[in-house]
């Protein structure tokens, strides 16, 4: 752990924190220290706003505690992105694929190429309805949480740092293998990461 570096643009951050929902006080997410979330001050993208104007000029061993509105963490929930896709979208020589189930997370690949998670909400004979809204949109939350390691970032870690497209940084699960109904088959041969359109808006 750093002690004497602070938080400021180019610095390599690890952090580790507990999530709530502040309507309730219930517990929406945790990184725990030995896994923590890491992000580089001002290069890295899809790092929720308000966390990252919480923790800038920390040190390592700091504690943080935010609260935010919608429009400073996982952003408002809109109905537009809530979608009926063509069930062919999601065939694999002609069967509909095991992980296409009411309540089950899928990645699917937008227009723009980026990878973006959805859920399943409905499935009837000719489509199957997704809520492509981040999990947690239109809540307002509480981080408390602690800086982990405050350092100077890499050349190699100073790249673009674009994430996998779905806002994770800063609280969602952090399966970003996109395993299960991505698997290793191509993006145009009728599984579930086809182009459904673009429809994440």
């Amino acid at each position: 752990m750093s002690q004497n570096e602070t938080i400021g643009t180019g610095k390599f951050v690890a952090y580790s924190y507990k999530l709530y929902n502040d309507a309730d006080g219930s517990l929406l997410f945790e990184t725990p220290s030995e896994a923590p979330d890491t992000m580089i001050y001002g290069v890295t993208q899809e790092v929720v706003p308000g966390l990252i104007a919480a923790v800038k000029g920390l040190s390592g061993g700091d504690k943080f505690s935010v609260t935010l509105p919608p429009e400073a963490a996982f952003g408002e929930r809109f109905e537009d992105n809530v979608v009926e896709l063509d069930k062919d979208i999601f065939r694999r020589d002609g069967q509909l694929v095991a992980e296409v189930t009411v309540g089950a997370e899928l990645p699917m690949m937008t227009q723009e190429g980026f990878m973006i998670k959805g859920k399943v909400l409905a499935i009837t004979d000719e489509h199957v309805k997704m809520d492509f809204n981040h999990p947690f949109a239109g809540l307002t939350v509480r981080y408390d949480g602690v800086i982990d390691e405050v350092r100077d970032a890499t050349p190699e870690e100073l790249q673009p740092q674009h994430g996998c497209g779905c806002g994770c940084h800063g609280g969602c699960d952090h399966d970003h293998d996109h395993d299960g109904c991505c698997g290793d088959h191509g993006h145009d041969d009728g599984g579930c990461c086809g182009n459904h359109g673009g429809c994440c808006k």
